[in-house]
């Protein structure tokens, strides 16, 4: 087995390799996010996001929105019972605009957190006009960036700390995530024990990376990220086209539908929907049985936003488009869900 050693666990060749593959990745990571920053690998963007949240150690107040998945809505449910208040913003559109996000901000806010694209509707936030608000405002911003990653072209300047999945949109393996927060900002790690580094003290190292990366590494999972990274910064412009393209083109036909109500109004692969009254449940499981179409149903861990939307009760049925995707899928989903609403695909399930 190549590449099995532990990285700075040992002096020898193959640890000393481990460790060059994960801080490979490190720099990689850099070319999506911002540079001269610190990189912190984690197992997932969930586990990124605690790190963030948890490490920050924030009071007073902290602002987030109701588009937001569990990875956020959870752990800031945990810090607001220890006496933090949450404030959740929305609007009509569905986006956050720096001015509405402004007049909400006072002298008590510790922290502003968001997803930069939803993982229900895909809708984008402006992540850049808001970093550049909150910098002049000293306000710590941190962006859950695991469905945009690979997919926005953001700039994140303003922006203090993010977190990433390596498995969607950077094209990585799953159990691979990272957080990258500026040089300049304090956290305390979230997880303790073993680093490799002040092996001789009871009290967990606080430098970045090694203090916060207590245990093994997945790195066989980190050198995949790194090509994934890689692979998608080299075709980025040419997988945003076909996306968007495949996006119009399931949006168009799912529009022609009568009983199909969509909730997404954009083209950025996360497409949700419903048919008629029916369960989304229901119609997911009819899409795999019959039709071999794999899509996911429910509230997508954002109960929040489906309460936006008034789809608590029904959820929604949410396709998600990929690289790897083709026109004839789309058409073929076009036509199942055509299927289902007219009610001849329910009659033989």
């Amino acid at each position: 087995m190549k590449n099995s050693a532990n990285a700075g666990r040992g002096g020898h060749k193959a640890a000393l390799k481990a460790l060059k593959t994960i801080e490979e990745c490190r720099e990689t990571v850099e070319t999506v996010t911002f540079s001269d920053a610190n990189v912190i690998m984690t197992k997932s963007c969930t586990e990124a996001l605690n790190l963030a949240l948890f490490g920050g150690k924030f009071g007073g107040e902290i602002v987030t929105t109701v588009y937001e998945h569990n990875a956020v809505l959870r752990p800031l449910e945990k810090i607001k019972r220890n006496g933090v208040k949450i404030t959740y913003l929305s609007d009509r559109s569905g986006i956050i605009s720096p001015d509405l996000l402004k007049k909400r901000l006072n002298k008590n806010v510790s922290l502003v957190v968001m997803s930069e694209m939803s993982n229900v509707t895909g809708t984008v936030q402006p992540i850049d006009d808001i970093g550049r608000m909150l910098y002049g405002e000293g306000i710590p911003f941190l962006v859950d960036g695991a469905q945009s990653l690979g997919r926005t072209y953001s700039d994140y300047e303003g922006v203090t700390m993010i977190a990433g999945a390596g498995h969607k949109g950077l094209h990585g393996p799953q159990g691979t995530g990272f957080l990258c927060y500026r040089k300049n900002f304090c956290l305390e790690p979230l997880i303790y024990g073993g680093t490799g580094t002040s092996s001789d003290s009871l009290v967990q190292p606080a430098e970045p990376p090694e203090g916060f990366e207590a245990g093994t590494l997945n790195t066989a999972g980190i050198g995949g990220l790194t090509e994934g990274i890689r692979f998608t910064v080299r075709h980025k412009d040419e997988i945003e086209k076909h996306i968007s393209s495949l996006s119009e083109r399931l949006i168009a036909g799912l529009k022609e539908i009568s009983g199909v109500k969509l909730y997404t109004d954009n083209f950025n692969g996360v497409i949700s929907f419903n048919v008629n009254a029916m369960p989304s449940g229901e119609v997911s499981d009819i899409l795999d049985s019959r039709f071999d179409i794999a899509t996911r149903a429910g509230i997508h861990c954002a109960p929040l936003i489906h309460r936006w939307l008034g789809t608590v009760v029904q959820g929604a049925v949410r396709a998600s488009i990929g690289w790897k995707n083709t026109a004839s899928d789309i058409d073929r989903l076009v036509y199942a869900v055509k299927e289902i609403a007219s009610g001849n695909a329910i009659r033989n399930y």
